[in-house]
C-alpha cells in the first residue's frame, strides 16, 4: 500500500476508499472503466456496458464472480453500483469515480456496507488497493495485468434464522453435498454440466461454530482443506490450497469452477432450508 499513486484508507467504518492519480487523459480512465473490453484487461469481465437498472455479472474466469445492478452512469465522471459476491454474500455499494486533475486523472473507489466488521473492512482495503495497482499497470503499459486466478475459494450467506442450526448433522447433510460411507463423512459431490462426480473426504472435524476437512484431488500432490464456519446469522466457508495441487492450469482451473458451483449451490440450499423451517 505504499505505491506513491493510490491513496487508500477505511474513511469510516463500513467505508473503503481507494484513489489512484495517472498520468492519462480521463477519457482513456474512463474507457478502462467502462468499456467492457478494457475492463477485462485489469479487473473482470462483465455481459454488456454499463446501463442504469440493468442487472448484469462481473466474472473473473475463476469460477469467482459479482451479481451486479447498476444504478448511474454518468460519462467520464461516475458509475455507481451494487454487487453481491457469487450471488450471496451481503449487498455492497460501490462508486467509480474520474476526476480532471492538471497533470492526469484522479480514478477512485468507494465500497461501502455499513454492516462489515473492521478486519472485513481491512480486507476489502487490501483488495482493491491490489485492484488498482493492476489498473495503474494496464493505464501505463496497456497490457493485461489481471490476476490468473486465487487460491481460496470462499464465501458467505446471511441467513434468517442463526446459522449454527445448519450445523446439526441432520440440516448438514441436506445443504452440505457430502456423503457418509456408513460410519463417517467420505465422499464430495459434484453434479453439474461436466457430469457426477465425486471426492474423497478426510480429516473431518466439528469444532466449536464450524467444522473442518479435507479433499483429495487425484493425481494431486496435495489435499485441498475446507473450513465451514458460523457467526450469528452468517454462513460462511473457505476452501483453500488450489495453487499446492501441482496440476496443470488448465485442469485445475476447471476443478475449482466446478467446485465453487458446489459452493455456491450449497449456500443456496442452505438459505432456503432456512426460510421454510
Amino acid at each position: 500500500m505504499n505505491d506513491p499513486g493510490l491513496e487508500c484508507s477505511v474513511v469510516e467504518p463500513g467505508i473503503v476508499r481507494v484513489g489512484l492519480k495517472a498520468t492519462v487523459p480521463v477519457e482513456k480512465a474512463w474507457l478502462a472503466l467502462a468499456d467492457p473490453v478494457r475492463l477485462a484487461n485489469w479487473f473482470g469481465e462483465i455481459g454488456e456496458p454499463w446501463l442504469p437498472g440493468r442487472r448484469d455479472r462481473i466474472e473473473f474466469g475463476d469460477g469467482d464472480f459479482f451479481e451486479v445492478l447498476t444504478h448511474e452512469v454518468t460519462e467520464c465522471r461516475v458509475i455507481d453500483f451494487e454487487w453481491r459476491f457469487l450471488g450471496l454474500s451481503p449487498i455492497a455499494r460501490i462508486r467509480w469515480t474520474a476526476k480532471v486533475l492538471p497533470d492526469g486523472t484522479e480514478i477512485a473507489v468507494e465500497d461501502r456496507d455499513p454492516h462489515r466488521t473492521a478486519a472485513e473492512s481491512d480486507e476489502l482495503l487490501t483488495g482493491w488497493t491490489d485492484f488498482f495497482q493492476r489498473l495503474a499497470r494496464y493505464l501505463a503499459t496497456g497490457e493485461s495485468s489481471r490476476y490468473e486466478w486465487r487460491d481460496d475459494i470462499d464465501g458467505s450467506v446471511d441467513l434468517p434464522s442463526p446459522a449454527a442450526s445448519a450445523l446439526h448433522r441432520d440440516t448438514l447433510l441436506r445443504w452440505l453435498p457430502i456423503a457418509s460411507d456408513g460410519f463417517a463423512p467420505r465422499w464430495f459431490f459434484i453434479v453439474d454440466d461436466e457430469g457426477p462426480r465425486r471426492f474423497r473426504v478426510d480429516d473431518w472435524s466439528e469444532e466449536p461454530g464450524g467444522l473442518r476437512f479435507s479433499i483429495e484431488i487425484p493425481g494431486a500432490a496435495a489435499r485441498t482443506w475446507c473450513r465451514v464456519t458460523v457467526a450469528g446469522k452468517r454462513l460462511s466457508f473457505s476452501h483453500s490450497g488450489w495453487r499446492a495441487l501441482e496440476l496443470p492450469d488448465r485442469r485445475a482451473l476447471l476443478l475449482r469452477r466446478r467446485f465453487t458451483a458446489a459452493w455456491v449451490a450449497a449456500l443456496e440450499q442452505a438459505r432456503g432450508l432456512a426460510e421454510v423451517r
